[in-house]
């Protein structure tokens, strides 16, 4: 090299010496190449991750892998999808959910089993004067206390079912293990409570009340434990999302009702399929309509692969 050619300013001085003034200082040897100039680095951890859809701050209660929520196309489904949907899940895993059934007849007949019989003979009896009124009063008080601490239980075992069957929308199967795992629990129970008076006033209205709660109100657990709303929220949520999507949800309602009843005709022994499948194909509704995951493949045993559903 002659003396008069300019040294690459990223070219190693072969004799050690200082570059050129001026210049822009060489990368050490070996050491990565600097960012070109004006670029921006990376911000340290790794790629930002993309918000939970519906606005909230953390995922799903459940506690299911992160995915990737807020870009699944959500609106209008239709109702022989989620059906099939519903069908498809608990043939996968039909073991749990007539398990979950069997565990809520079980607590629903410790609870009510003959209490309606025992509270109608003792107040026949204070009217013939074998007791008193007073006895008797505090029998039917002992006898609504045990219901309503069984309403309750059920409640709460209702909502723990419709938080597996999102695990099932999510592409996991539900498990005994995994049934109590809620990270909210204590919001669950409020809106039990919630749901609960506002059945009691919805019974207080000639039974419309409890009629509107059915059409508007079915998705307030799904809510809570879903999109990590309080319980207010959740219920008002629920309102909202059906009024917008009522032409679906309501003839799916009408769908599960009948289910339900034809269900209900060889001694309630159809219950056991069509309770669990009404509890998926809700569950599906739920997510298609507010843009959450939905797998588009059977339930895996641990957590799934999130998939968009079809167009």
């Amino acid at each position: 090299m002659s003396e008069n050619t300019p040294q690459s300013p990223y070219e190693r001085n072969q004799g050690g010496g200082t570059p050129p003034s001026g210049g822009p200082t060489p990368p050490p040897a070996g050491g990565p190449t600097p960012p070109p100039s004006g670029g921006a680095m990376p911000p340290a951890g790794g790629p930002t991750q993309p918000p939970a859809y519906g606005g909230a701050d953390q995922p799903p209660a459940y506690g299911a892998p992160a995915g990737p929520y807020g870009t699944q196309p959500s609106g209008p489904f239709r109702v022989g999808e989620a059906l099939g949907f519903g069908w498809d899940r608990f043939k996968g895993n039909w073991l749990f959910w007539v398990l979950f059934v069997l565990l809520l007849v079980v607590v629903f007949l410790a609870f009510n089993s003959g209490s309606f019989g025992d509270v109608r003979e003792i107040n026949e009896a204070a009217m013939r004067g074998d007791i008193s009124s007073q006895a008797a009063a505090s029998v039917s008080a002992g006898s609504s206390t045990l219901g309503f601490v069984g309403g309750l239980i059920l409640s709460v075992l209702g909502a723990l079912g419709i938080n597996a069957a999102l695990r099932e929308v999510s592409g996991e199967k539900a498990t005994w293990g995994t049934l109590f795992k809620v990270n909210n629990l204590g919001m669950v129970i409020l809106t039990v409570l919630l749901l609960m008076v506002a059945n009691f006033i919805g019974a207080l209205l000639c039974g419309l009340g409890l009629i509107v709660l059915a059409i508007f109100a079915p998705f307030t657990y799904h809510n809570v434990l879903d999109r990590n709303l309080n319980a207010w929220e959740a219920f008002t949520s629920s309102f909202r999302l059906v009024g917008q999507n009522f032409g679906a949800v309501f003839v799916l309602e009408l769908a599960l009702l009948g289910i339900n009843i034809v269900g209900g005709i060889p001694f309630f022994l159809g219950w056991f399929v069509t309770i669990p499948l009404s509890v998926l194909a809700l569950a599906f509704a739920f997510r298609r309509i507010t843009g959450g995951p939905v797998s588009a493949g059977p339930a895996a045993a641990g957590p799934g692969t999130y998939a968009p559903p079809a167009a």
